[in-house]
């Protein structure tokens, strides 16, 4: 990568330099100093927030207009179909317009599909749901390759890991405020504009404040200094995306960074789609402890934000396959001694792991990835997210569920293994085995120079 590539755009006020001593040696303290990356910060945590209120409004609106649950599983499914082919063709974009752009217009355009979600009838539902899930698939790769041009090169794990906690941060916020803004619409007075609509459709101010969100975040980067990326190229999609499948085939870390975040994510997929019934039906607990399991996995991913500074000092490449590993580790741990305690105790550590090996691939990604084809490769790590949660989710639940109803419960030796165990075992094993295929990261010299 070349110096050039590496240079943020921007004025001295909007864009700090990496040049200097006191920002090449990393830490939180030079990212926040960085104005243009406190206001994308500021910007993504409150967009963030607005998004959380509208999935679960998203899921009580389908619920209320179908009274069935498969509506509610549809509009998830609906969130995983767009990075197939959304996220790729969001790369190139990315990588041909100016980013600055793309975001402020994917954050108006959501703003507006958003807010005509309280007038629809479920399929129209359906379809904002999948439209503004590709609309983010622009946004986000447009983010993620401008944040290297906002924040020193030595914090971009520390960058990276404010956008994520960003991201994930404000979920608790979000579900108490979502259910305040339900109980406000429900019991607005009726001389009031619209008090029917809002009574009738209780889950209409959630959907309000998310636009609220996106039209504030459109105002904040709207005034981002970015280096201009229009004009120099022809926008061929399909050229676009074939340079970017090549880049990443030739590049040998790349490669491994794919292999590592897929089954990362695919542990998080494994957790998400069988803890709830690992906790009722095999540790025989409730809805509270399974509460607490998930809020234990956030404390972790709270707690590997802060270490991974710590950590990267014994080499990015080798904690990044920790990590890998320990995703894997823990769930066969969890599979194979199935105590409360002990869950809770190792979701904690999961949700470092899982936190530290994001992190620090995306970061590696940003790094190897020339600023000309950045957003390609960003792209296809937001798409390896969600089809590694996906896979994880629907997979390994798929699986845990044929077990358990085709052969009850396994005996191996002295140990007694029911689906839900089983599939935490195999899930852990495939784990494991992409952390193997993801060794390749040490080949890369990317991981020194971070």
């Amino acid at each position: 990568m070349t110096e050039k590539a590496r240079q943020p755009g921007g004025t001295a006020t909007e864009s700090r330099s990496n040049a200097t001593p006191a920002q090449d040696t990393g830490g939180f303290g030079p990212v926040l100093r960085s104005k243009a990356f406190r206001r994308l910060l500021i910007a993504q945590s409150v967009s963030s927030l607005g998004d959380w209120v509208a999935t679960f409004a998203f899921i009580a609106a389908a619920f209320a207009l179908t009274k069935n649950q498969t509506s509610v599983a549809i509009v998830l499914v609906l969130r995983l179909v767009p990075p197939i082919f959304a996220a790729p063709v969001g790369g190139v974009v990315a990588d041909r317009l100016p980013r600055r752009l793309i975001m402020v217009t994917a954050d108006v355009s959501r703003a507006v599909l958003i807010a005509l979600v309280p007038f629809v009838h479920i399929g129209l539902l359906y379809l904002i749901a999948f439209v503004h899930e590709c609309i983010s698939l622009f946004f986000l790769p447009a983010r993620d390759a401008s944040v290297p041009q906002l924040a020193p090169r030595q914090s971009l794990p520390e960058a990276n890991g404010l956008i994520l906690a960003s991201s994930y941060g404000s979920l608790p916020i979000a579900a108490a405020l979502s259910g305040g803004l339900f109980l406000v619409a429900k019991h607005i007075p009726p001389d009031l504009p619209f008090a029917h609509l809002f009574r009738e459709h209780p889950y209409s101010f959630a959907f309000f404040f998310d636009a609220a969100t996106f039209v504030f975040s459109a105002s904040m980067l709207v005034r981002l200094r970015l280096e201009e990326r229009g004009g120099k190229e022809e926008l061929d999609l399909v050229e676009g995306v074939a340079e970017g499948v090549r880049y990443v085939l030739r590049h040998p870390g790349l490669r491994a960074l794919a292999s590592g975040l897929i089954v990362s994510m695919f542990g998080g997929g494994v957790l998400f789609a069988v803890g709830i019934a690992y906790i009722h039906q095999t540790l025989h607990g409730n809805d509270i402890e399974f509460a607490w399991l998930a809020a234990l996995w956030g404390v972790g991913m709270g707690v590997g934000l802060l270490v991974v500074r710590v950590l990267v000092k014994r080499g990015e490449d080798k904690v990044f396959l920790a990590a890998v590993a320990t995703c894997g580790a823990i769930l066969v741990v969890m599979g194979m001694l199935p105590f409360l305690f002990l869950s809770f105790g190792m979701a904690v550590l999961f949700g470092m792991a899982f936190s530290i090996a994001i992190v620090l691939a995306l970061s590696a990604a940003q790094e190897i990835a020339e600023d000309r084809i950045r957003g390609r490769v960003m792209a296809g790590v937001q798409m390896l997210f969600r089809v590694g949660l996906g896979a994880g989710a629907l997979g390994i639940g798929g699986l845990s569920r044929w077990i358990g109803t085709t052969f009850g419960e396994l005996r191996l030796g002295f140990v007694k293994l029911d689906g839900n165990q089983m599939g935490m075992i195999v899930g852990g094993g495939l784990i494991l085995l992409g952390a193997v295929a993801a060794s390749g990261v040490r080949k890369s010299r990317a991981w020194q120079n971070l």
